[in-house]
């Protein structure tokens, strides 16, 4: 009876779901990324945890934690992206073994940001066929699909060629200039920031961690909000922020459209702002919130990948608490 209920809730939350899964691409159902499983042109790659994919994982897939795939030290030298060139080719084609005509699924626990988070980072260095488990691996384990415990098999390098679309990012430079004008035009300004992490690292009360560079982790020197940003933790728009199977990553299109433009339309957004996202490192809470801006057809969207690892480390940028 369990079951017969589950696959019911299952069912119609994809139906309620529907139109807003058919305005993007970017996202694929658990029982649509089970048919491409062991297929050769075909890579799943996990977001979480190396040690969450040990406790369990599709069969062939790859573990690329999202939360470090940002290098504080090529974001400055490289101008805002979360790896320099070379390294992104290296780690892409080599370590995930994915070349510029595999089809590569993202996924996480269910919750979203850290499927979102291999998704932006894929598709920045020009991965073109790039797609989140909607569902994550809670549901795929749910339905009794195949799973593997440990490390998993490593997978034959591959050689990617770099192709990065920089529209999807904003630099410190940009945001700073976002900053200037929200502080000058007020509701007016053709800028919106929006901080997607929890309130206590909001108001400088929490302060986390990141990789200045492979292997050393730095913990971030100010705490507080960049000015003007206004707070929307990613929860907002997640449609399962427990991990629980059966739900999908995103509220259904007319939340979100509701979320957005009536409750922040209030502070000033509208469909035509360039809306810049961040979290701590960007390729997580901030992503996710760029893939709901996406879902609802927002057009000028950006991820600050620095994030507040990087504004937080500059001590001559502005900060608010």
């Amino acid at each position: 009876m369990k079951k017969l209920k589950f696959l019911v809730a299952s069912v119609a939350g994809s139906l309620t779901f529907s139109m807003a899964a058919s305005a993007a691409d970017f996202l694929i159902w658990v029982d649509d990324a089970h048919k491409l499983l062991g297929k050769p042109d075909v890579r799943f790659v996990d977001g979480d945890s190396p040690k969450k994919f040990k406790e369990g994982h599709i069969p062939g897939s790859v573990n690329a934690f999202a939360h470090d795939l940002h290098y504080l030290e090529d974001i400055r030298k490289c101008d805002g992206l979360p790896m320099c060139p070379d390294r992104a080719a290296e780690f892409i084609g080599k370590v995930l073994g994915i070349d510029n005509n595999t089809t590569v699924i993202a996924y996480d626990d269910g919750r979203g940001p850290n499927a979102s988070g291999v998704w932006f980072f894929l598709s920045l260095y020009g991965v073109k066929d790039v797609k989140m488990m909607d569902g994550g691996f809670a549901t795929w384990e749910s339905k009794g699909y195949e799973v593997e415990k440990g490390e998993g098999k490593k997978p034959s390098p591959k050689t990617f060629k770099v192709n990065v679309n920089r529209d999807m990012i904003a630099t410190k430079e940009e945001v700073l200039k976002a900053v200037e004008d929200i502080k000058k035009n007020g509701k007016n300004s053709q800028y919106f920031i929006l901080d997607a992490r929890r309130f206590a690292e909001y108001t400088g009360k929490k302060l986390l961690d990141a990789l200045e560079k492979p292997g050393k982790h730095i913990t971030v020197a100010r705490g507080g909000h960049i000015p003007g940003a206004v707070f929307f933790e990613w929860k907002k728009v997640a449609g399962n922020s427990k991990g629980k199977p059966g739900k999908h990553l995103f509220k259904p299109l007319k939340k979100l459209k509701k979320a957005f433009y009536k409750k922040l339309g209030k502070k000033g957004l509208t469909p035509d702002k360039t809306v810049i996202t961040y979290c701590h490192v960007g390729l997580g809470r901030g992503s996710f919130i760029y893939a709901a801006l996406k879902l609802v057809g927002h057009k000028k969207a950006k991820v600050y990948v620095g994030s507040w690892d990087e504004w937080g480390n500059t001590p001559e940028l502005p900060v608010e608490k």
